[in-house]
């Protein structure tokens, strides 16, 4: 079997903040950010404006993007896979002989240098663009596969991001839409960026349609308990760095979904719930250890990842009965 393909380690960009009411810049901005395409106005050209506010985390590019008039863009998406998620009126799109019209419950999806056609923006609102590097995204699906793949991953044009999964996935991409903005933001940090990067990839692959759907249903076989051993130690030894469950699983030489069944049956728990729990034991031991004067619950926490303060005060007094900074007033 052909060996499978390393990722890139998501990297955090500079951010985009621009708006313009020259047809031609907005689509030289447009083309840097997103994608090569043209832009032609239906509506008011007198109105016309763009707005776009995006980010990048390594191989993800987010952001909002706005026309104060109806246009029609044609592109053909080089090397990236792109969703669109209007958040009112529609997009109608077309592409490859599909046609899809999304609107504030569902997205169109694109595919690397196919040719696509979508107008919208008949009401001026924000549609949300998710921009994925082709080779990021095919390498989440080996590992989803356990097997390299043949050729390129082929999403239907209509995506449902209303219900269930889709809906999950994409609050996962508005958070992240919204943590970019903040320069400081701690999806921004290399603990954080690589396991999120990394559920957004995959749990794209796990809400579209495509060839694949069907193999990644299809029951696999559990990882065996010394391979469970070996993924605990591992997760022991590597907790302080920005571990993802196919890191783990590619250390323990298992396909990822096999881990995942592996965890379950043996423990009851995934592999990312058994991270987290050690991540919170370090955490405990750091707070047990550190110095009030010139340490916070904060700064210990973010250390090991915990970005939502308040999630991991509840956590951690479901531990260990008490509040995280009670622990560190209590200094021996």
């Amino acid at each position: 079997m052909a060996a499978l393909r390393e990722p890139a380690r998501p990297r955090p960009l500079p951010e985009v903040s621009v708006r313009s009411g020259d047809p031609d810049e907005a689509c030289e901005v447009g083309t840097r950010v997103f994608h090569s395409h043209r832009v032609t106005v239906l509506g008011d050209a007198s109105r016309f404006a763009m707005t776009l506010d995006a980010a990048a985390l390594g191989p993800l590019t987010v952001g909002w993007l706005t026309y104060d008039t109806e246009v029609r863009i044609a592109s053909a998406h080089d090397g990236h896979y792109q969703v669109n998620v209007p958040t009112t009126g529609t997009l109608a799109a077309t592409s490859a002989g599909q046609e899809a019209v999304a609107g504030p419950g569902s997205a169109v999806v694109h595919v690397p240098d196919r040719a696509a056609v979508f107008t919208g923006w008949a009401t001026s609102a924000p549609v949300l663009a998710l921009r994925i590097a082709q080779p990021a995204l095919e390498h989440a699906m080996e590992q989803l596969l356990d097997r390299p793949l043949r050729r390129r991953i082929d999403l239907d044009l209509g995506m449902d991001v209303s219900t269930g999964r889709g809906r999950q996935w994409l609050a996962l991409v508005r958070s992240m839409a919204s943590d970019l903005a903040d320069e400081n933001s701690l999806v921004r940090q290399p603990m954080v960026a690589a396991p999120f990067a990394h559920s957004v990839m995959t749990g794209l692959l796990l809400t579209a349609v495509h060839e694949y759907r069907d193999e990644l249903a299809a029951p696999v076989a559990a990882a065996g308990s010394s391979v469970v051993r070996r993924g605990r130690d591992y997760i022991e030894a590597n907790a302080d760095q920005p571990l993802t469950v196919a890191d783990i699983a590619r250390a323990c030489g298992v396909g990822v979904r096999g881990l995942q069944h592996g965890f379950q049956r043996a423990m009851d728990i995934s592999p990312t719930e058994y991270l987290h729990h050690v991540r919170l034991r370090y955490a405990h031991r750091d707070l047990v250890v550190a110095d009030p004067a010139t340490t916070t619950v904060e700064a210990i926490a973010h250390h090991w990842g915990f970005t939502h303060r308040g999630r991991f005060a509840a956590r951690y007094r479901e531990r260990y009965g008490v509040q995280p900074a009670e622990t560190l007033r209590r200094r021996p």
